[in-house]
């Protein structure tokens, strides 16, 4: 298991909304981004840069990321005192969460983001901010079911 904790104000640039801007070169659309996502991914992946692993992990993987952005200015006092809050507002998950498995995915802490078969994604206000990270492979609960041939599901695949 990989876990970590990166000190930084979670972005609210994304990948999703990273403001690409398209620029005509001798006719052809050419893609950047803006340079505050930009600055936001490079941020990203020299925070990660210590904590890839030596090879990259295989097969499926679990990836856990919590988000902890700092209480907003406004925010009642009674409310910080119930501790952390959920995060309801932009970036939705989904997109907060695509930047930073794109950054991991350049420094190869996997192959492919494909591999991410479980993912468990948090948003909060809270006073540690920060991005809270965990990976882990997944082991294979049918692995003597797909050694026998069988692929009758367990009581708990059925659940889901």
């Amino acid at each position: 298991m990989i876990a970590f904790h990166l000190p930084i104000i979670p972005p609210k640039a994304t990948s999703q909304g990273a403001g690409k801007r398209i620029v005509m070169i001798n006719g052809k659309p050419m893609f950047f981004k803006n340079k505050k996502a930009q600055a936001a991914e490079n941020d990203l992946t020299t925070l990660c840069l210590p904590f890839r692993p030596l090879a990259p992990i295989e097969g499926p993987v679990s990836l856990k990321i919590d988000f902890v952005w700092p209480w907003r200015k406004s925010e009642p006092k009674r409310r910080i005192a119930l501790g952390r809050v959920p995060h309801t507002s932009k970036p939705d998950c989904s997109n907060v969460v695509k930047m930073i498995e794109d950054c991991m995915t350049k420094l190869r802490f996997w192959n492919d983001d494909g591999q991410v078969s479980s993912l468990q994604i948090t948003k909060a206000w809270g006073d540690r901010v920060g991005i809270y990270v965990a990976i882990e492979p997944i082991e294979s609960a049918n692995a003597p079911n797909a050694a026998a041939g069988t692929s009758k599901p367990n009581q708990q695949e059925r659940l889901f």
